[in-house]
């Protein structure tokens, strides 16, 4: 908005010259002046607070690197800036550094970096990525444990409640050689398997091994794509990839409930209104 005015100053200008009612709403050379301070502040920020505002790709790996790419280069003082500007800069830096100090963020913010093929090889402190690495396999085996007794309850349950129709039902002989055949591959997958401790840190260091991806691809495809090959680290990928980095879509839906409740349409309950925000997040494009 302000690099919009300071472009648009001599047209403001004649235009104010010629309106005696407003004329005093000329921007003097102070205004100008602080005008500018600010502009040269906030424009190097305007395009990464762009891109980090997206929902539709992945932002939240992102995070760090921007901050330390806002600390080391964008935000550091400069012997051209002015006392305002040094002012503002030094102001936002101490801002950042305060949003994003509790080390539960900072613990989110590594773990995705490092679940992102594309910056997987930016953490250069061995010891936090030791630290993030144990964090990750205890991650991987909480959720491994959890997925197991869920598993074990419904087979359970459908063993329950298939007992009679399987009782009515005729055997026949490839069913006892499927499961003579299950039970051989499950005793020799309990002979070969790994714990599941030392399953998840090869995998974890597999991964962090691999060569870094091009940083303009796309991680989820990356991931589509190698699923396969990491399917611990996979589940933790899902889990961390999908976070916003910041709470624009949620303004954003909140700014499309604005548009669909208005004093037109006040009368509309809660449900259709939950239904209609729905189709219109998820229609928009179609």
């Amino acid at each position: 908005m302000i690099d919009r005015v300071l472009e648009q100053l001599p047209a403001i200008r004649r235009v104010l010259v010629e309106d005696r009612k407003h004329g005093h709403l000329n921007p003097t050379w102070q205004d100008v002046s602080v005008l500018e301070s600010i502009n040269a502040a906030m424009k190097p920020v305007a395009d990464i607070t762009d891109v980090l505002s997206g929902e539709k790709y992945v932002t939240v790996s992102s995070v760090k690197l921007v901050l330390e790419l806002l600390k080391g280069e964008l935000l550091s003082p400069d012997p051209s800036d002015t006392e305002l500007t040094a002012k503002i800069k030094e102001n936002m830096c101490r801002v950042l550094t305060e949003k994003y100090s509790p080390p539960e963020i900072q613990d989110l913010l590594r773990k995705a970096t490092i679940l992102d093929p594309r910056y997987r090889g930016s953490m250069e402190d061995e010891e936090v990525l030791d630290d993030v690495k144990h964090q990750l396999v205890q991650e991987l085996l909480d959720m491994k444990e959890e997925g197991r007794s869920e598993e074990s309850a419904s087979t359970e349950n459908d063993g329950d409640g298939g007992s009679e129709h399987a009782a009515s039902k005729k055997k026949m002989l490839s069913d006892l050689l499927q499961n003579r055949r299950a039970k051989l591959t499950s005793l020799q997958t309990q002979i070969v398997s790994l714990p599941k401790r030392v399953q998840a840190d090869a995998e974890l260091t597999k991964f962090i091994q691999e060569e870094v991806v091009d940083a303009t691809s796309d991680p989820l495809m990356w991931w589509r794509d190698n699923h396969r090959r990491f399917p611990l680290i996979g589940k933790l990928a899902q889990k961390y990839m999908c976070i916003c980095a910041t709470s624009t879509s949620s303004e954003r839906t909140f700014s499309t409930a604005g548009n669909i409740v208005t004093p037109e349409r006040s009368c509309l309950k809660p449900h259709k209104v939950n239904m209609l925000v729905f189709l219109a997040r998820n229609l928009s494009d179609s």
